[in-house]
């Protein structure tokens, strides 16, 4: 498969502008590529922020799995090194859990969370747009993924893994039990 730079970048914003998207979107790319320039990303890191949702369906449970595939595929059709793709690779793979694996990754999740830090009202919306991409979902079964989500989050010993993110977490906790707690109220 022979794909251009611009082939992929046509791809993936369409992969990103598909309808059921509201949260998970170019907007939520070009968040963290904006914030990622207080960071000195690598083009790796960047990469794999464009790739990190790039498959997103919310009745699957292997959308990074799926990115992550879809990254190896189009990075190596525009020929790039083998040891660079594997590094977008993982990244792609810890924001599953947003666990990092490799140093790379430690930006990048924090910038795939960073919103969780942000003021009650913007998580909320981001919060609310999330669960418009979870339409299907019933209320209770919502509720209780979203339940169990929350707790994992709060059960961390840390959410953020930069110096960067550090001034997040106390507000990211907050949000997080706050959404929690009325989430069982």
């Amino acid at each position: 498969m022979n794909v251009s730079a611009t082939d992929l970048l046509l791809e993936l914003t369409a992969l990103y502008t598909e309808p059921h998207r509201r949260y998970h979107d170019l907007r939520h790319v070009a968040d963290m590529l904006c914030k990622g320039e207080e960071l000195d990303l690598s083009t790796e890191q960047a990469m794999a922020i464009w790739f990190h949702d790039a498959i997103y369906d919310p009745t699957s449970k292997t959308n990074e799995a799926d990115s992550a595939v879809l990254a190896v595929e189009r990075l190596t059709a525009i020929g790039w090194s083998e040891e660079r793709i594997k590094i977008v690779e993982r990244i792609v793979l810890d924001t599953c859990g947003h666990v990092p694996s490799i140093e790379e990754s430690k930006k990048v999740i924090d910038l795939d969370l960073s919103t969780l830090g942000g003021s009650w009202e913007s998580y909320q919306r981001n919060g609310d747009n999330i669960r418009q991409e979870y339409g299907s979902v019933s209320d209770e079964d919502w509720n209780a993924g979203r339940g169990a989500w929350l707790e994992s989050m709060m059960n961390r010993e840390r959410i953020f893994w930069t110096d960067w993110g550090a001034p997040l977490e106390k507000e990211a906790r907050a949000n997080l039990k706050r959404d929690f707690d009325l989430l069982h109220s």
